[in-house]
């Protein structure tokens, strides 16, 4: 009876595993800071709004600058700052600011 335990034990702790990490998956495959990617098919409000390209800055505090500075002139009504190749595969990377209105 105990070595059928213990042959069942792995088959237990496997199946644990696989649904945890679906779940765990799940929440941190998408981050709230990003904004929703063309081909998403989400249906959360935030998919919904019409994300744009702004331009590219060298530092996370210069796009939050230019982010915050067309929010004030009334561009747009939120923005986002991700961090992204400018030029893919020369591992260039940058600041990207979305915006939508």
């Amino acid at each position: 009876m105990i070595s059928r335990k213990i042959r069942l034990a792995p088959v237990v702790l496997a199946t644990a595993g696989a649904l945890f990490a679906g779940t765990a998956g799940a929440a941190v495959a998408a981050p709230l800071d990003d904004p929703p990617s063309p081909s998403s098919s989400a249906t959360s409000e935030e998919a919904k709004a019409d994300w744009k390209p702004g331009g590219w800055y060298d530092d996370e505090a210069s796009c939050k600058k230019a982010g915050e500075q067309g929010r004030h002139d009334g561009k747009w009504a939120e923005y986002r700052c991700k961090r992204e190749e400018r030029h893919p595969g020369q591992y260039d990377y940058q600041w990207h600011l979305y915006y939508h209105r």
